[in-house]
């Protein structure tokens, strides 16, 4: 603890960062620890009387709050700064280092190479310095270390490292350097901007519920027929539950109270009747065994992981059964950090949820010893979560950076990666993103547990409005902790590849997802990385391992994991495809000024439909033993409209083509919007099929437009080539546009033929193996032909038009110019297709189906096929002997009745199977049950 005869400098030299290099003072800002117990008014109180105020990270975009960066402050740590913003006074430090309430004061520090573009500030804790256990060694021990500097032994907090208790640590540990190697002596480095990856808001005040009974883990490992729809009264609300498929995942495990995750944030609320607190916790700032609050984050991303599901209270939890263990950091120190995962890795965790991180350009912390800890953890496998961050950026926060951990990025109700700018309530951040991300998890409006009382984010026991990455974290971790309680002997890399590759590929009209090499777990995507979580896929995946992942082995097969799929294991044939022969009509007519008579061409346009082409991956689907789904092949309809109106793909298409077809001929762009507004709100039949719009199979279904529109030259713009490209790359665009549509209509069907057309149940019918089916996109690909349906003209622009054999009543005049244009206009029946193709996107699902792989055996359908196949094997071993032993009397008997000493041969009853000769009896084959179970 600094001393009052030693004051605090106000701007010390410099300070040498082992990660960083050199630091200079900041003499605008410095840290406070406050001693255990003092009020936020009796803080405020004493500021205010020594000229002081909070410090803050500035105004945000909007004028009043900056949500993604926010001040580091919690119920033990203020940051403060002069309430003229400008440099502070060493007399006010002074006083308030000698305030009773106070435990010390550091000033604040930044690197020399530190952005400028955030407050990349930190500062020392003067109490503690970190020296490598060899170089005190190395010294003769400690008393040795410092000639005039007093050295106090503490309890380690850094493997490695002897934890020294000092006044004034910077003139220490200058003094110790000078006798050790550089890099030897280490500072706790705290952050001034706060690593939490939650998005600070107005709270929200609720209402407390009532109390109820705690149900144990379902732990039925088959798949749900049904959701689990829980007793806590915030359970409606909580959209990210439901989103990620938790309520069907609970019917296959609810959490083990033998698990435990592991909280490393600001403490839980131990006492919160909705949790259940591992016994053990603990305070990396003041190395005490009391993981309680130092601030709201940690008790809210406990909520969200473990909050007792079921019980009548409040809202549930990812892994309601699970223990949520809590190691509280009172100043987010990097030193904290570590000693926190060390605790975690020591006391029984299998998880542990991250929901913080800081940026290398902020250069505080010291990562070197954090990643010691982090590989500490993984080869004691934990599964280790860690938040992205909410800046909207391609960077990931450190540890989500980590390659050890599951770096969290957040989604939106839209399910799209949530960013600045988007459809939520909250569209002022966005989660961050990059080579690092690996899945997303809702990360907005979520209800979870609070500190009790006012201390909390909304001044009651519950929170409904927690968000950023730090709301999606715990969703991970809450999955990781259902999958260890599924499976005990899971690892945590294939903990963590059962998270990853069961991930549900979000907007892949928006996102395209691929292979990457760096990327094992599946098609990845840089924005929401392998996709959002689904927690009853993944409890579904670790359901297959089977033994496999029970026994940490491979069993049967032949001895190998890989075999031919089985005939049952094979996909079935498509549907029917549609004929080639129906065609998407569209009707066109242009005029053409020809000096003192005009020509009017009109065209046939026929999208003739070529068949089926493959689309991107949309999900999978997995089927277990006697598991039966129902899939659609494709979706024609899609409601646009209204509840009881719909209009197909196709008419949508056509629409657009035809307002493309429409703005083609207007002097105002804006007539393409205005008449898509009224083609969308109108039905097909009052649509006017003059412009380009006419009936889906055949003629148009009302009259033609007779409005005159000029066109350019009939030689340039009537040829049928010309012609039948515009109209192709008019094609082509609506149906990008209806593709860019897709994505905010809801899919429906209400045309009975279809349904009964396209809808394929499917049914898992082997008796072992798990079959995999991967949905995916279907488009259909057509081409355009065009042809000349009639050729007409009228003399002037007024009157109707003739057919051009019809010149009754003309003068010669007339003749002549009609003769003229004439040969620059097509023909009628003139014919071209275009060789460009449309692609014209439907909801159809393709499927293709896979072997799971060889240890995919529901544990107890596979302990019931044995005990079948071995009474077969006994029935078939008794059959054998008792044909061997017929066998052997007719041999006999034919031996006796050579030799003389037998009238006639006598068979002994037997079966009918029995009195066989021996060369007919047969073992019993290999059926596909047989070969589809380990060691068959």
């Amino acid at each position: 603890m600094a001393t009052q005869s030693e004051p605090t400098p106000v701007v010390p030299n410099e300070l040498w960062h082992p990660a960083f290099g050199r630091c200079v003072g900041d003499p605008t800002r410095a840290a406070v620890q406050w001693r255990p117990g003092v009020d936020a008014e009796t803080k405020d109180a004493l500021l205010r009387e020594l000229g002081l105020t909070h410090a803050s990270a500035g105004a945000g975009t909007d004028g009043e709050r900056r949500p993604l960066l926010h001040v580091n402050r919690t119920d033990a740590l203020s940051w403060v700064q002069g309430a003229d913003g400008g440099a502070l006074d060493g007399a006010q430090l002074q006083r308030l280092n000698a305030s009773p309430l106070v435990e010390w004061v550091s000033p604040a520090w930044r690197a020399d190479a530190a952005t400028r573009e955030v407050p990349a500030l930190f500062a020392v804790n003067p109490t503690r310095i970190y020296v490598k256990r060899g170089a005190v060694d190395a010294a003769g021990g400690v008393a040795k270390l410092g000639a005039s500097t007093p050295l106090d032994v503490a309890p380690d907090r850094l493997r490695g490292y002897v934890t020294l208790r000092v006044d004034g640590a910077i003139g220490a540990a200058r003094e110790i350097g000078a006798g050790v190697a550089p890099g030897d002596v280490r500072f706790e480095n705290i952050p001034y901007l706060s690593p939490e990856c939650h998005v600070v808001t107005a709270p929200t005040p609720t209402t407390d519920p009532l109390h109820g009974p705690y149900r144990p883990d379902a732990g039925r490992c088959r798949p749900p027929t049904s959701e689990l729809t829980p007793s806590d009264p915030e359970f409606a609300i909580q959209w990210g539950l439901q989103r990620i498929n938790a309520p069907r995942g609970w019917q296959i495990a609810r959490g083990s109270p033998s698990v435990t995750v592991a909280v490393l944030d600001e403490g839980i609320e131990l006492a919160h009747p909705d949790l259940d607190v591992h016994p053990q916790s603990w305070n990396a700032s003041t190395d005490t065994p009391n993981g309680g609050p130092t601030g709201n984050h940690g008790t809210a991303c406990a909520g969200i992981i473990g909050a007792r599901l079921d019980n009548a209270l409040g809202v549930a939890g990812v892994a309601g059964g699970v223990r949520t263990m809590a190691i509280a950091t009172a100043t987010w120190a990097d030193a904290d950090i570590v000693e926190g995962l060390y605790f975690a890795a020591d006391h029984g965790a299998r998880v542990v949820s991250m929901s913080f991180g800081v940026y290398a350009s902020w250069m505080m912390w010291d990562f070197a010893i954090i990643q010691d800890a982090l590989q500490y953890a993984h080869d004691k496998g934990l599964v280790l979560v860690a938040a992205t961050g909410n800046e909207n950026g391609p960077v990931s926060r450190f540890p989500g950076s980590d390659a050890r951990t599951i770096g969290a990025g957040g989604s939106n109700r839209s399910d799209e990666r949530k960013r600045i700018g988007d459809s939520s309530s909250e569209a002022w951040w966005g989660a961050s993103y990059g080579p690092d991300i690996d899945v997303v998890a809702p990360c907005l409006e979520i209800p979870t547990t609070d500190r009790f009382g006012a201390a909390g984010y909304a001044g009651g026991d519950y929170y409904d409005f927690f968000n950023g990455t730090s709301s999606a974290t715990p969703h991970v971790a809450g999955l990781a902790g259902l999958l260890v309680s599924l499976r005990p002997n899971l690892t945590n890399v294939e903990t963590r590849q059962l998270i990853e590759s069961t991930c549900d590929k979000i907007s892949p009209a928006t996102y395209a997802y691929a292979n990457v090499g760096t990327k094992p777990s599946g098609t990845w995507n840089a924005e929401v990385g392998y996709g959002r979580i689904n927690v009853e896929r993944a409890l579904l995946a670790a359901c297959a391992l089977g033994r496999a992942a029970a026994e940490r082995e491979c069993s049967g097969c032949g001895g190998e994991c890989i075999e031919p799929t089985p005939e049952e294991c094979r996909g079935p044939e498509p549907i029917p495809w549609l004929s080639r022969e129906r065609c998407m009509m569209f009707y066109e007519s242009r005029v053409f000024d020809e000096g003192r008579i005009q020509i009017r061409v009109t065209y046939e346009h026929c999208l003739r439909l070529l068949g089926r082409q493959q689309g991107p991956l949309l999900y999978t689907q997995t089927l277990l033993p006697g598991e039966q789904v129902r899939l659609y092949t494709f979706d024609r309809y899609r409601r646009v409209k209204s509840h009881t109106e719909q209009l197909s793909v196709h008419a949508s298409f056509r629409q657009t083509v035809s307002a493309l077809s429409q703005s083609r001929r207007a002097t105002s762009a804006s007539s393409y919007t205005d008449f898509l507004t009224k083609a969308r709100s109108e039905t097909d039949s009052s649509l006017s099929v003059g412009g380009g719009l006419a009936g889906f199979f055949g003629a148009p279904s009302g009259s033609i437009d007779k409005s005159d529109v000029s066109e350019t030259t009939l030689a340039t713009g009537g040829s049928v080539s010309s012609v039948s490209e515009q109209f192709t790359q008019f094609a082509i665009t609506a149906s990008q546009s209806l593709e860019a549509e897709r994505g905010v209509v809801v899919s429906t069907f209400e045309d009975a033929e279809h349904v009964s057309t396209t809808q394929r149940s499917f049914r898992n019918d082997n008796h072992c193996y798990a079959v995999t089916y991967y949905i995916r996109r279907v488009n259909e690909l057509y081409d355009v032909t065009t042809h000349v349906i009639s050729v007409e003209w009228r003399a002037g622009n007024q009157g109707p038009f003739r057919a051009v054999n019809d010149v009754a009543g003309v003068n010669d005049e007339i003749r002549k110019r009609l003769q003229q244009s004439l040969g620059d206009a097509p023909l009628p029946g003139e014919q071209k297709t275009d060789h460009h193709l449309v692609t014209i996107p439907t909801d159809g699902l393709l499927y293709e189906t896979e072997l799971a792989h060889c240890s995919s055996c529901e544990p107890t359908r596979e302990a019931e096929e044995r005990m079948r196949l071995e009474r077969l094997r006994q029935e078939n071993r008794r059959m054998c002997i008792e044909n061997r032993a017929l066998s052997l009397e007719l041999e006999r008997q034919r031996a006796l009745l050579k030799a003389g000493q037998l009238d006639h041969m006598e068979l002994p009853r037997a079966s009918q199977a029995a009195a066989l000769p021996a060369a007919d009896v047969h073992v019993l084959p290999s059926t596909p049950e047989l070969r589809a179970l380990p060691g068959a």
